[in-house]
């Protein structure tokens, strides 16, 4: 049986690792997400990734029937759950042994109004997000801070929300 850490077995993510390190066009193959959302009326739609799908919705508050998280609530559980994952990865690899780990979000945007097409100022995206870990480890002060902020700074959707991305919109029209 093969030596585990934090529910990962260290053998096959060295393999996975030494895998992309010495095989570039793999480690590129891995650079490419993809995603497909289909409405299903109101202001519900269903987002299919990989062999899963979700349900996406708005709340009641804002005329939707609240059967679902909305967009802007599953980018704040994207980057919650990549920051965990990013942690994880990050104690497994300096074998530090984490028991048990939260973490919390929350996020403001600049101005809704700007959404709803009631208001041009400001923007209608996130002016900031708290986010706070809670971790039970017997890891020092010093080790988890290392791990948080090398999970900060290798995170992938975290990166994403804090730099400029090209976002090239393309149409497609289908006439009944």
């Amino acid at each position: 049986m093969s030596q585990q850490i934090n529910g990962l077995d260290l053998a096959k993510l060295r393999e996975i690792v030494e895998l992309v390190s010495a095989n570039r066009e793999k480690a590129e193959e891995l650079n490419v997400w993809k995603a497909r959302v289909r409405w299903l009326g109101g202001f519900r739609g269903r987002a299919y990734i990989r062999d899963h799908s979700f349900v996406v919705d708005e709340p009641a508050d804002l005329a939707g029937v609240d059967t679902a998280p909305n967009a802007v609530e599953y980018v704040l559980a994207a980057l919650g759950s990549c920051l965990t994952v990013g942690f994880i990865l990050n104690a497994t690899k300096k074998n530090v042994k984490i028991d048990d780990l939260e973490i919390a979000l929350e996020g403001k945007i600049d101005n809704i109004l700007t959404f709803l097409g009631l208001s041009r100022e400001g923007h209608p995206g996130y002016r900031e997000i708290k986010v706070k870990l809670y971790v039970k480890t017997s890891a020092s002060q010093e080790e988890v801070e290392e791990i948080w902020r090398e999970t900060f700074n290798t995170s992938p959707v975290g990166n994403t929300l804090t730099r400029n991305v090209n976002i090239i919109p393309e149409l497609s029209i289908h006439r009944p």
